[in-house]
């Protein structure tokens, strides 16, 4: 059994109107979300295979303060503009290419393509997927058979609903 974490990028500040929408930092509530959210994974006891993280600064800052929770090094991420830039097929051609022995991805990205991949893959309708939500995704099959219908939304982690 394979899992795909998709995580959406933590809440982001508005503050400095200058900033592009991709230098947009993490704001006050993302970076207590984000740190919620990790403190809950950690005692889940996760093992990551291989992260796969959009370039924009919000979505590496959500996975900075949350890697610990993943259990994974932040420097053996990788960044890609096609969590930026890209669409769910591009996402879903990239999981296919993981090589079977790796279990567990993490995906940190935006909306709203993340949660379309969520729902294409899971075939399940999701009424939002809010920021710093992470959904978990099990698959039963090989990584090339993603969109198959063989995955299936194994639980969907609010910061808000989390206890301190």
């Amino acid at each position: 059994m394979k899992q795909i974490y998709v995580l959406r990028h933590a809440k982001s500040s508005w503050d400095n109107s200058n900033l592009s929408d991709f230098e947009r930092p993490l704001s006050k509530r993302g970076i207590r979300d984000a740190n919620k959210l990790s403190i809950f994974l950690k005692n889940m006891d996760l093992m990551i295979d291989i992260v796969l993280c959009s370039t924009a600064v919000r979505a590496k800052d959500t996975f900075d303060l949350t890697a610990y929770g993943f259990n994974f090094e932040i420097g053996k991420a990788t960044y890609t503009d096609k969590l930026y830039f890209g669409d769910v097929s591009s996402i879903i051609v990239r999981l296919k290419e993981i090589d079977d022995s790796l279990k567990n991805i993490l995906i940190v990205g935006h909306n709203p393509t993340l949660h379309y991949l969520v729902e294409s893959l899971t075939n399940t309708k999701m009424d939002r997927f809010k920021t710093c939500n992470l959904a978990i995704i099990t698959h039963d099959g090989n990584w090339n058979s993603l969109g198959s219908k063989k995955s299936s939304l194994k639980s969907l982690i609010k910061p808000k609903e989390l206890k301190n």
